[in-house]
């Protein structure tokens, strides 16, 4: 009977593994089936753009040749239609419809990839601690062991630093938890520069600054970034370390939304002396290309300890935009925008923004005010051969580079972003809040606790009354949803004015609009 009822509940459990797996299939199945149709909206917006400028270059020449075809006086009097003619306008404008509907749909379609939520299969979990204290190596222990309890099929990846510390104690850690030492690896910067894509999650246990780590040690592909807070600032770090076992379960079993920060791409290049070409005779400009940086905050170019202004040429897609007499610049991203460019009197900007906030460092003219550029425009900053000094630049604060009269750098935005694990919706707000108290100010006060007994009492008298005499709040609606509602009750012949007053007393609502949205563009031709 014993061996019956075995043999049924292992067929029972056989059948809810396959349904399981059947489910898990099917949900990958749909993950890459929307995977594809939005790479295949993106090939079919390129393909549009492609398509709409090869019809603009051709449609062009062929004016130009008709052009030139009146000016000689080849053409016929009669019959065809002209430059100006209704034909040419038509098939413009709908080229130009094309054209506008095409960027309203990538635009929607940047919108639904930063709304959308993706399911983490963690199997190698990278841990990044500042090992700059010694409660930081029990924290990380703590950690590394509640992870190798309860996610048995993950492999830890800590500092190498920690290998042989007899504060880590990696060997009774694998003991407490009773799980195989193989369980716990080692990362290094080589083995990050040769797997950059190894990596599901990313640990950090520090401040802003171990954040900023991360990102220069893998300058190529990141994986989701999770930070929790225990440095001073918090502008990246926007969880909390007590709360790590509510928020690890959460993260590493349900589906996570990711801010996917801009970065910038800056590459330095040295100027050297002229030489003669032997074949021409003339003199060339050798440029040479020193390095390239992938930066998560900022690129700093400054005077460094000269006494004497830096002349900086800023260049925007080839164009030359201004001359910089000032202490520097500071080309940051919109994370960057808290740094050291928001000390230098720069702006503010959400992260979710894709731009490029420059700001100069103490300009010799005041009209030198910071500005925010696309993220599409390519900047180069070279030092003017008039300087009467050298400049320094440092990328995220390190690396450190001097740059003689006629280097230059390169500064275009990343095609690597850095993925951080969003907290909350208003965490950027909740953040500079938080930091920098921004709009907070002191509520005027009320002296009425010095009032008499007899004086508090009419008072509260007299609060009482224009409380109660305070208007209702009221109720937004849209004008066209009014309309609609007059045409609906004229239409049932209902009359009642009771209802109507009722609704001005409720909450303020607002209702959508009854305009008609403008229909989202299709991609294909």
């Amino acid at each position: 009977m014993n061996n019956g009822v075995d043999k049924w509940v292992n067929e029972e459990d056989g059948r809810n593994d396959h349904h399981n797996n059947n489910n898990n299939l099917m949900k990958k199945a749909m993950m890459n089936n929307e995977q594809i149709d939005r790479t295949q909206d993106i090939d079919n917006a390129k393909e549009m753009l492609r398509k709409i400028s090869s019809e603009s270059s051709s449609r062009r020449s062929s004016l130009l040749n008709k052009d030139s075809s009146l000016v000689n006086g080849n053409a016929n009097s009669g019959g065809g239609t002209s430059i100006n003619g209704t034909r040419g306008s038509s098939k413009s404008s709908n080229t130009h419809f094309q054209y506008a509907s095409t960027a309203y749909g990538v635009r929607m379609l940047s919108k639904d990839i930063s709304n959308t939520k993706v399911e983490l299969d963690v199997e190698n979990l990278m841990i990044v601690t500042k090992l700059n204290d010694v409660s930081l190596y029990f924290l990380t222990r703590e950690l590394v062991e509640w992870v190798l309890v309860h996610f048995p099929r993950v492999t830890v990846y800590v500092d190498s630093e920690l290998k042989n510390s007899k504060k880590f104690a990696a060997g009774e850690l694998c003991e407490d938890s009773k799980c195989r030492e193989s369980r716990i690896k080692y990362w290094t910067k080589d083995f990050i520069r040769e797997h950059d894509v190894f990596f599901d999650l990313v640990v950090t246990l520090g401040g802003d600054g171990t954040v900023l780590f991360v990102s220069s040690i893998f300058q190529r592909h990141v994986p989701p970034v999770m930070s929790f807070s225990l440095g001073s600032l918090g502008f990246l770090t926007n969880f909390k370390f007590e709360h790590f076992r509510e928020d690890l379960p959460r993260i590493m079993n349900h589906k996570i939304k990711t801010n996917l920060r801009l970065r910038l791409e800056c590459t330095i290049y040295r100027r050297h002396r002229p030489e003669v070409d032997p074949n021409t005779g003339k003199k060339i400009c050798v440029v040479e290309k020193l390095s390239t940086h992938h930066i998560l905050n900022e690129v700093t170019i400054d005077r460094g300890p000269s006494p004497f202004l830096s002349m900086l040429e800023l260049y925007g897609d080839g164009s030359l935009m201004t001359v910089a007499q000032a202490d520097g610049l500071i080309a940051a991203t919109p994370t960057g925008s808290t740094a050291y460019s928001l000390s230098a009197g720069g702006s503010l900007v959400c992260p979710t923004v894709n731009a490029i906030a420059l700001t100069p460092i103490c300009p010799h003219a005041l009209s030198f005010r910071p500005i925010i550029l696309p993220e599409s425009i390519n900047l180069k900053v070279k030092v003017s051969m008039k300087s009467r000094a050298p400049a320094w630049a440092a990328f995220d604060g390190k690396d450190r580079i001097e740059l003689q009269k006629g280097d230059f750098i390169t500064i275009c935005a990343s095609p690597y972003a850095f993925p951080t694990v969003e907290a909350s919706p208003d965490e950027f707000i909740n953040s500079i809040s938080r930091q920098l108290n921004w709009n907070v100010r002191e509520q005027q006060k009320s002296f009425t606790h010095i009032l008499s007994q007899k004086n508090q009492e009419k008072y509260a008298h007299e609060a009482n009354k224009v409380r109660n005499q305070a208007e209702p709040l009221e109720v937004i609606r849209d004008k066209y949803s009014l309309e609609a509602d007059a045409t609906k009750e004229n239409n049932n012949g209902s009359d009642d004015e009771s209802d109507d007053e009722s609704e001005n007393c409720e909450a303020c609502k607002l209702k959508p609009s009854s305009v008609p949205k403008p229909s989202q563009a299709r991609f294909s031709v």
